[in-house]
């Protein structure tokens, strides 16, 4: 992949402020009530995206317009610019991490902010957005700056990367506030790091031992030892859904090879999933059984052959939280 050219569409907003955004790809998994969507991350200047970029996020959206409670609003790391322009990259650990350290094929999610070495302008972060962004270290879909800078990283770690041109655009750079020759430095803080999973890695379960229920039903397959979900957080994780009265799989994301990112909010995802995350740690792996009164209700999920009133089993597993 060409390291400078372009992100995509590039938007000038009325405050002069120039933006990449990357078209969405959205596939809908639920006619009226919830959807998965799938979206490319856009608005960031550390990437170079070709057309089918490995860069995404999966997400439920609102489930109506019903209130919801809040997401945990984030604190953004201070970041100046360094004493010396850096002519080779320099990795700072401000905060060493204690989760999956960061290797080649990894996926790694990630907030950052980002400024021009010289002089500490802001050129973007991803904080304004809401969410971070998540790419697959060592494929060339991020600067070299990032690719080498991130190995080694551990989950919920802050690093600090102060990167030479040549490790960032060079004389290319992709407009706006970076320009020909600038170094560039990051704040960044990883929020998971996953290592790239297939259909061998979808959690072996029996679905005849989970039927329906009439209460939401949880059992933890594993205990995490990792940080916990608080209602407002947002998590990482890997989801299946079964149809608890034929025992069928109708979903599942390990094969997709990335994770989900979802809003631990009420009203943001089916109710027993909500319930079913709190108090879960990041490691674990848990299986819900959830009455179609905490699922998809009536509605069901048309595109997934799941008729309403039916009620699911959903297996989880949490890599990460925020």
């Amino acid at each position: 992949m060409a390291k400078n050219t372009g992100l995509g569409n590039k938007v000038v907003t009325t405050g002069g402020t120039v933006e990449y955004m990357v078209p969405s790809i959205r596939t809908t998994l639920v006619a009226s009530i919830a959807t998965l969507v799938l979206v490319g991350c856009g608005g960031d200047p550390t990437q170079e995206l070709a057309e089918n970029a490995d860069v995404t996020d999966v997400s439920l959206e609102p489930l109506s317009n019903t209130s919801t409670t809040e997401a945990v609003q984030l604190d953004r790391p201070l970041l100046a610019a360094p004493s010396v322009i850096p002519t080779e990259l320099i990795i700072t650990d401000i905060v060493e991490g204690t989760g999956r350290a960061v290797s080649e094929g990894d996926t790694v999610w990630v907030d950052y902010t980002g400024v021009r070495s010289a002089d500490g302008v802001e050129f973007d972060n991803s904080y304004q957005r809401g969410e971070p962004i998540a790419f697959t270290v060592g494929i060339g879909s991020v600067i070299d700056g990032w690719d080498t800078g991130l190995i080694g990283a551990k989950a919920g770690s802050q690093r600090r990367l102060d990167i030479p041109a040549d490790m960032a655009y060079g004389d290319n750079p992709p407009g706006g506030v970076i320009e020909a020759g600038d170094a560039l430095t990051f704040m960044l803080e990883i929020r998971a790091v996953v290592a790239t999973s297939t259909s061998d890695d979808i959690p072996e379960i029996d679905t005849a031992a989970y039927p329906p229920t009439e209460d939401l039903e949880l059992t933890d397959l594993s205990i995490g030892e990792g940080t916990v979900v608080r209602v407002g957080d947002s998590a990482i994780l890997h989801l299946l859904i079964g149809n608890a009265d034929s025992g069928d799989i109708l979903f599942e994301t390990w094969s997709e090879g990335q994770p989900t990112l979802i809003q631990v909010v009420e009203g943001y995802s089916i109710p027993g999933l909500y319930e079913g995350l709190q108090g879960m740690a990041v490691g674990g792996t848990r299986a819900m059984s959830v009455p179609a009164e905490l699922a998809f209700g009536d509605e069901g999920i048309p595109d997934l052959g799941l008729a309403g009133g039916t009620p699911i089993l959903l297996v989880v597993e949490l890599v990460g939280t925020y």
